[in-house]
């Protein structure tokens, strides 16, 4: 998604204010990039750097705004100039899934940029960790195989344990884990009863997701041998959004029709879901791959995916047109699997980026500027009557 940001303007004080979502206080404009990501209705927000006046209606009935204030918004802003403040709209979501070869490869994602200095990759999954047992630890290493009591493969430990997780976090990435089977009979299509639902997502909850302050969960349903029961995600997925709140749930889209259709207490898998990424790589376009889950998502939480596996080199050249159509079909965005395959990655992240956003939106900052400005932007504002029409224009300088 990346971030389109606008400097020195915020909604404007009398302008139309139906469309406010809500106010979080002493935050970051980083971490307000990852709220909104998580609530796929907000479209936009403005962050203050200063404290900021805004003493008519409708504005003043939702103030004050602080320093430390971010304010988020559906549909189409309606701006004013503010020079306490800067604003952000949504631009097309960029998902990657990354086995990380080591913490430096991992690192390394919070260099990639937009032309504007926001992130160029807006979603990691770390990939994988294998649901073994209902025995705790119900993750286990390596397929459990040899027998362990590890949890996460040696590189996905090591990871979680470095503290990177909050480092793309404090540059406004979210962060989730990739659950996937692990070919022994349990599974997330292989729950059938609530208590053992419910013993998971307290395992998840408290072992995997608070401890290692995870944005939430991505779900791969396969590699499992035990008997599918359909109605099973619906379920465990219900007493994910109560035992969670606040935190994601998202899921690899691939061979799960029965899933969706299916539903458990009158609960669907389709609403307990915040965004989803379809997997069958290079298949078709992007109504032709994603359009059956348009019944049961809304096309905002809808990604096509891409992969760098070397078995579909031959078909890379899709992934620009392919980008760019799916954005112009109004799809959420794109998805990158085996982002650690570099750099063949690389090149493909730069024609999804480039194709979702423009060309010149995928910028590898070095680590000697990381600390120096990557944008400057300059407004034009006049006044109309009692509003105030911005023209914004923004360029950006990679150093």
């Amino acid at each position: 998604m990346g971030w389109n940001k606008k400097s020195n303007l915020a909604q404007y004080g009398q302008g139309n204010w139906d469309n406010f979502v809500k106010k979080t206080r002493n935050t970051t404009s980083e971490e307000a990039m990852r709220i909104a990501f998580a609530n796929p209705e907000i479209t936009f927000f403005f962050f203050c750097r200063e404290t900021i006046i805004l003493d008519r209606p409708p504005a003043s009935q939702y103030g004050p705004f602080e320093a430390g204030d971010a304010v988020f918004f559906k549909g189409e802003p309606w701006y004013g100039n503010a020079p306490q403040c800067d604003s952000y709209e949504k631009t097309p979501i960029s998902t990657v899934y990354i086995n990380p070869l080591n913490n430096q490869q991992f690192q390394d994602i919070t260099t990639y940029v937009l032309r504007d200095g926001t992130p160029a990759i807006d979603v990691v999954c770390i990939f994988a960790a294998n649901y073994a047992t209902n025995t705790i630890p119900m993750l286990r290493a390596n397929n459990n195989y040899p027998p362990t009591k590890n949890p996460f493969n040696a590189n996905i430990q090591d990871v979680l344990l470095s503290g990177l997780v909050k480092t793309l976090q404090n540059k406004g990435i979210t962060v989730l884990l990739t659950i996937m089977g692990s070919h022994t009979e349990t599974g997330w299509s292989q729950f059938t009863d609530q208590s053992t639902a419910q013993n998971f997502v307290d395992y998840l909850n408290s072992q995997v997701v608070t401890l290692y302050s995870l944005d939430g969960i991505d779900i791969d349903d396969e590699y499992s041998n035990g008997p599918v029961n359909n109605s099973s995600l619906a379920m465990v997925t219900t007493l994910m959004k109560k035992s969670m709140p606040g935190k994601l749930i998202t899921k690899a889209l691939w061979s799960d029709h029965d899933r969706f259709t299916a539903n458990w207490n009158g609960n669907t898998l389709g609403a307990n879901l915040d965004y989803g990424w379809e997997m069958n790589y290079y298949s078709g376009d992007a109504n032709f791959r994603l359009g059956f889950y348009t019944s049961y998502m809304k096309k905002k939480q809808l990604c096509l995916g891409f992969s760098a596996e070397r078995r579909f080199s031959s078909q890379w050249n899709q992934v620009g047109p392919q980008a760019t159509t799916t954005i112009s079909e109004g799809y959420a965005g794109g998805m990158m699997f085996a982002y650690e395959n570099q750099p063949d990655s690389i090149g493909l992240m730069k024609a999804m980026i480039d194709g979702m956003d423009g060309p010149g939106n995928w910028n590898k900052v070095t680590a000697e500027n990381l600390n120096k400005d990557v944008a400057t932007s300059f407004s034009a504002t006049k006044e109309v009557g009692n509003e105030v029409e911005t023209r914004n224009r923004d360029c950006c300088i990679i150093v």
